[in-house]
């Protein structure tokens, strides 16, 4: 078993080795981009501190749900635990989102390191108050994570250093990438600390905080910010951004694309690894997998870098690939995890996760070309004056999605009977696996779609919708 695995990891770094040796030649205006000395250190110096951000998140995320099991808590007390990071998300991340509009971006980037270290200690102890603090904590710095430091970036390329927007694609396409490669390191370092020292699962909890407090420091010592603060209370920048995002019809569709797409991705942790439960006799290596779907979305990000040298292949329409492969994937798995093609009983189990596993690593490849272009297209709709707090007001309805799927899970049978753990001996409920896969194409699928109205409606930039909606500049 381990020794396939070990081989779709190398076919993966030989596809990955040939796609970034050719996207060299396909960047767009990359030999413009390389001549330009204050587009390298300014990329450079957002690419360091995003490095160390998303490191030290990946570090924590193999081993949450194991560190709560090993404090004794049981899977309706670890929901309740998900669920407030998620909540917090939404309710905080939105407030902190309007804050740093009108202090700043680089204010709100210091904070992720210091929030995300409380968070970290708290886990350190098994009091459940404290947990739930610290998942409030989490739920805050992710929303940073994934607002103020993009928002910061786009700020200082485009209204500041007056960068070409097309240069923005290079960017965040070599993010997506790094981030990858990091999720890898940092699943390696994760698994040596917790497995091979045996220091346990609350290590790379620990291990982390180095990281954050680094990212902080940098940012206070490096970053600089060039932004006239919105004069608006937090209040009405939160107003604007939510009426704005239900009537301007290009942010709208683009936020259904983000909600259920993003939705989707956190339900995909939770389902991949019981479908590997199928296997009747042995389980696969889940440190080997996790690695191979990081390589699969690595090559996404290259192969989203080499469309871009094709005009007729724009974030639009790369977004429209991937949100097209995202739900063909999972319309394979439904009906592979299903009886339709091959029974559910023998050597053929095999077969069935193979199948699956396949169509995981394309569904990761989609995510490697999602992220650049959905960041990317943002950069185009939303305006400069309140993108962070519309960048977190539009995340509401997929983190609501997310806790519905999280309820749903957790209450579709009694919680002395989880469907998605596998005792031993115990058959996995392919049935309600097979109900998730449903579920994910047909959001998948809705993605598809308002991604294509996406492209039809999208024929103004954030500067004309400031226009139109008499947003000041």
């Amino acid at each position: 078993m381990d020794v396939m695995f070990l081989i779709v990891i190398t076919v993966l770094l030989v596809i990955a080795a040939i796609l970034f040796a050719v996207s060299k030649k396909y960047v767009v205006e990359k030999l413009k981009q390389e001549t330009n000395a204050d587009f390298q250190n300014l990329q450079r110096r957002y690419l360091i501190v995003y490095c160390l951000a998303c490191f030290a998140d990946w570090l924590q995320g193999p081993y949450v749900y194991k560190l709560y099991k090993q404090y004794g808590y049981d899977e309706g007390e670890i929901a309740v635990l998900f669920i407030t990071g998620t909540i917090s998300n939404s309710l905080f991340g939105t407030i902190t989102g309007a804050l740093a509009d009108i202090y700043g971006r680089k204010t709100l980037c210091i904070s992720y390191g210091i929030l995300y270290s409380g968070c970290c200690m708290t886990k350190m102890f098994g009091n459940f108050q404290l947990l739930l603090i610290g998942r409030m904590l989490g739920g805050i710095s992710t929303s940073i994570l994934y607002s103020a430091f993009d928002s910061w970036y786009i700020n200082e390329h485009i209204n500041y250093h007056k960068f070409p927007e097309e240069w923005l694609n290079s960017t965040f396409a070599k993010a997506t990438f790094f981030n990858a490669t990091l999720a890898i390191l940092a699943g390696l370092l994760s698994y040596f600390l917790v497995s091979v020292l045996e220091y346990g699962p609350v290590a790379p909890f620990i291990m982390a905080i180095p990281f954050l407090i680094t990212s902080t420091i940098y940012v206070i010592s490096v970053i600089n910010e060039h932004y006239v603060r919105n004069t608006k209370s937090a209040s009405a920048s939160v107003k604007k951004a939510v009426i704005l995002w239900i009537t301007n019809k290009n942010i709208f569709s683009l936020s259904v694309v983000q909600s259920l797409y993003e939705g989707v991705m956190y339900l995909f942790i939770y389902i991949w690894t019981p479908t590997f439960d199928v296997l009747k006799d042995s389980k696969p290596p889940l440190g080997l997998v996790f690695s191979s779907f990081m390589l699969a979305l690595m090559i996404g990000s290259k192969i989203y870098s080499i469309l871009l040298g094709n005009s007729s292949f724009d974030s639009k329409k790369q977004l429209q690939l991937a949100t097209f492969i995202a739900s063909f994937s999972f319309l394979i798995c439904a009906l592979t995890i299903s009886n339709i093609f091959i029974d559910y009983n023998g050597q053929q189990k095999y077969y069935k996760v193979m199948i699956c596993y396949f169509f995981f690593l394309l569904y990761e490849i989609s995510i490697g070309m999602y992220f650049p272009s959905m960041t990317y297209l943002k950069s185009q709709v939303i305006p400069e004056k309140i993108r962070v707090t519309i960048s977190n007001v539009i995340k509401i309805p997929s983190n609501l999605f997310i806790c519905m799927a999280l309820l749903w899970i957790y209450c579709k049978e009694p919680r002395e009977k989880n469907i998605l753990k596998v005792e031993e001996n115990q058959k996995p409920d392919v049935d309600f696996i097979f109900t998730i896969f449903v579920v994910c194409f047909i959001a998948t699928f809705v993605t598809f779609i308002f991604s294509k109205i996406f492209s039809k409606f999208h024929t103004e930039t954030y500067k004309d919708i400031i226009k139109r909606h008499e947003i000041e500049v």
